[in-house]
């Protein structure tokens, strides 16, 4: 298979052009039809076969089609557990979007609240982020989460050994019911299964 098979937007497949990609992962090849298709996915991925890609690429698809909502109200919630890979998903997010008119913002602890209240202030498409920021944003007012499409949930199992299921759940608790929910791990233990019963619906 190829990435064009995969009948991807121009702008999405010019992205992918640009980064040299050819053929798909065995993950993006089965996850990206799902997704696009509407289903909920529990993913299971190692570093390095890339997994952001495939939860990405299927998401900007459907983000490039539809005009953005309202301030501090996102449609897509990518949740990690580290600075370090939301950072990450975050460089990711803007290579693979550079040819949609995406935008974007990363929030995590240890760094200053004001570029975050500022990049919320404004219509959003997307936020990456880390559990404990997120939550202040939500309690402090400043991140509407009641219009969010998608949630990714990245690396799961390493949130829940960081010990972020609480945080996790409450987050989930805030959201529509109507959403596509996508989950990744390097691992599927039962904890996890728990967890993507808890949060996928199809």
């Amino acid at each position: 298979m190829t990435f064009s098979e995969l009948n991807l937007s121009e702008p999405i497949q010019r992205a992918i052009n640009a980064c040299g990609y050819t053929e798909p992962t065995q993950i993006q090849a089965r996850s990206i039809p799902e997704i696009i298709a509407g289903r909920d996915v529990l993913g299971s991925a190692q570093t390095g076969t890339g997994k952001t890609a495939a939860f990405m690429l299927p998401v900007l698809e459907k983000l490039s089609t539809v005009r953005k909502g309202p301030k501090g109200a996102p449609r897509v919630l990518v949740l990690t557990p580290t600075r370090e890979l939301a950072s990450q998903v975050t460089e990711a997010t803007r290579t693979y979007g550079r040819f949609i008119n995406l935008r974007s913002a990363v929030i995590l602890g240890g760094v200053p609240y004001g570029p975050q209240f500022r990049d919320l202030g404004r219509p959003i498409d997307l936020v990456v982020g880390t559990p404990g920021r997120l939550i202040d944003h939500l309690e402090r007012g400043s991140l509407d989460l009641s219009r969010l499409e998608f949630l990714i949930l990245d690396e799961a199992d390493r949130m829940l050994d960081m010990g972020f299921i609480k945080d996790v759940r409450k987050i989930i608790a805030t959201l529509p019911r109507r959403r596509q929910t996508l989950l990744f791990s390097a691992t599927i233990s039962p904890e996890v299964r728990t967890l993507a019963g808890d949060a996928l619906k199809s």
